[in-house]
């Protein structure tokens, strides 16, 4: 609603979905509601509020898969596993994954070849792993391609590996899991899932910008399979993949809290002149909590003064008068340090003067 006397004022909403998954390759003014072009630590287990969390779960390491004593006979010295009741066995150089008859798991019996060349990319590299995947599926994974075997669980045993995709291998061998039948893995490319028809990559959104997104960064793979969140442990903290709804990326990687905000544009010739931000906030820990402000006047960033809120009730609204109010044609805040336990459901600006893109205050 306009302010009496300056009938373009208006409230306009920076951000009002939490929490924020990671968008940096596309521009910060293009950006959705629920995106952030540069974010770490945030809570994510109360859905609708931003908050702080330093040390979500680190998950729990993938059981799926065993390595096998060698078998009677054995062909090859080979890397073993025992799935769909049969084994398959791979060296530690090559492209040859051998497998053997049905329902004999220590001793290799030939059937028909009894072994497969992964060789039809045209790629010549080892194996790094063959990973198990419900329905008679099996991935064979080279240090750039995929490979997928089909109806390893048939008796008949005429099997073969097919060619998926480029770019989409596997140079570290245990970043790989399963979860709910789709398999999950990492490489210098990002993270990616194979559900057994489509490969999606899961760190599209910040493709050009993975940081420790990475199998040159993870030092293991691990999951919240209760949750469905996928997790690279680093040296220096995690990443985070939610699967719930749609891939969400979450960075822990950086020690302490901010929060980015898409970037507001002017709309037309006239330049934006904002004045405040309103939080409406959750908190009850103690008497008062602070919070740190920066603000992006077209493309410098400036530091607010810390804001301490001194809540009446648990819920509240809390106006931030800025310091740094000058004509602009674009405009972003970030938080870059809050108390525990404050609780923040939307982030708003007041537009003192000029129009924002998107929106209208006619």
């Amino acid at each position: 609603m306009a302010e009496r006397g300056t009938p373009s004022a208006e409230w306009v909403p920076l951000a009002t979905k939490f929490p924020c998954t990671l968008s940096k390759d596309m521009a910060p003014e293009a950006i959705a509601d629920g995106e952030s072009p540069d974010a770490f630590g945030l809570g994510i287990d109360k859905p609708g509020w931003l908050y702080y969390d330093s040390a979500p779960s680190s998950g729990t390491a993938w059981t799926g898969i065993n390595t096998v004593s060698a078998p009677t006979y054995a062909p090859a010295t080979c890397t073993w596993r025992y799935c769909f009741n049969r084994l398959f066995g791979f060296p530690a150089t090559g492209a040859t994954v051998y497998y053997g008859a049905m329902n004999y798991d220590s001793t290799y019996l030939l059937q028909n070849l009894g072994f497969i060349p992964v060789d039809d990319s045209g790629e010549s590299s080892d194996i790094t792993n063959i990973v198990p995947i419900l329905g008679g599926l099996v991935a064979v994974f080279k240090s750039a391609n995929l490979h997928i075997i089909r109806n390893a669980d048939s008796p008949g045993g005429s099997l073969t590996a097919e060619y998926v995709k480029q770019s989409t291998g596997l140079p570290v061998a245990g970043n790989v899991l399963v979860m709910d039948d789709t398999l999950i893995w990492c490489n210098t490319h990002g993270v990616f899932s194979y559900n057994g028809q489509t490969i999606t990559e899961l760190t599209l959104p910040i493709r050009n910008n993975l940081g420790t997104f990475v199998s040159t960064a993870v030092t293991s793979l691990t999951a919240d399979f209760e949750k469905r969140r996928v997790i690279g442990l680093n040296t220096t903290g995690k990443f985070i993949i939610d699967l719930n709804d749609k891939p969400m990326l979450y960075d822990y990687s950086t020690s302490g809290f901010r929060f980015t905000s898409k970037t507001l544009v002017a709309e037309d010739a006239s330049p934006l002149l904002i004045d405040k931000i309103m939080l409406v906030y959750q908190y009850s820990a103690s008497d008062s909590a602070t919070v740190n402000i920066d603000v992006k006047i077209n493309d410098e960033w400036k530091t607010e003064s810390t804001f301490t809120i001194r809540p009446a009730t648990d819920n509240g609204m809390a106006m931030i008068p800025l310091s740094n109010m000058l004509a602009c044609r674009k405009f972003a805040m970030r938080i870059t340090n809050m108390s525990s336990s404050l609780y923040i459901n939307s982030i708003m600006c007041h537009v003192k003067t000029g129009g924002v893109m998107g929106y209208s205050n006619k």
